[in-house]
């Protein structure tokens, strides 16, 4: 039985327009089964409102910062992730981040549908203030580990290197925005999350 004061987290964050089932929370979930550390993880369906999303993720965030919480960001997520470590000073992963995602959020303007979940809504220029608020600019690189492919077909992954200077990099040459064989990351994952 785990004693749940003591108990580190790991919160994954999806990208735009994913969800609790992305494939790498697949693999993070069913890694942490296999080792019985199920507790730990915490894989929530992000609302499509950025205002709404960070919310959410205070209200998972603020009651375990005694136990020790670590971020995982992946795309829109690591934007968030971003914002939310600087904010409580939590070590974070983000993975092929949406480093600028106000701008690159602008580009889909109008309907949008959630290609996991089926959800249709009307995302507007009010969302993207939303978004500009949670831009801020790195001012603790120590917290963090970047993770990119240079084959990232959604995100130019030098964006991410500009701005994460002097961060822990993992950079892989080739490779997808899902970044392909994430699985080899796992242990490290939760290693670095202090989850063993």
């Amino acid at each position: 039985m785990f004693d749940e004061r003591y108990l580190p987290y790991l919160l994954y964050l999806h990208g735009f327009n994913s969800s609790e089932n992305a494939h790498k929370a697949n693999l993070l979930k069913a890694h942490c089964q296999q080792l019985n550390l199920v507790e730990s993880l915490i894989i929530p369906r992000l609302h499509w409102q950025p205002e709404e999303a960070i919310k959410q993720l205070v209200d998972i965030i603020e009651p375990r910062l005694a136990s020790g919480i670590c971020l995982f960001g992946s795309s829109l997520g690591g934007f968030y992730a971003n914002y939310l470590a600087h904010r409580y000073e939590l070590n974070s992963i983000v993975l092929n981040p949406a480093v600028g995602a106000p701008d690159l959020i602008q580009a889909h303007l109008g309907e949008q549908t959630n290609y996991h979940t089926g959800e249709r809504y009307l995302l507007t220029s009010e969302h993207i203030s939303q978004l500009r608020v949670l831009d801020v600019p790195l001012s603790r690189p120590d917290l963090f580990w970047l993770m990119l492919q240079k084959g990232d077909d959604t995100l130019d992954y030098q964006n991410a290197l500009n701005y994460y200077q002097k961060v822990k990099t993992s950079l892989e040459e080739g490779g997808s925005h899902s970044f392909d064989g994430f699985e080899r990351y796992l242990d490290k994952v939760l290693a670095f999350a202090n989850i063993r």
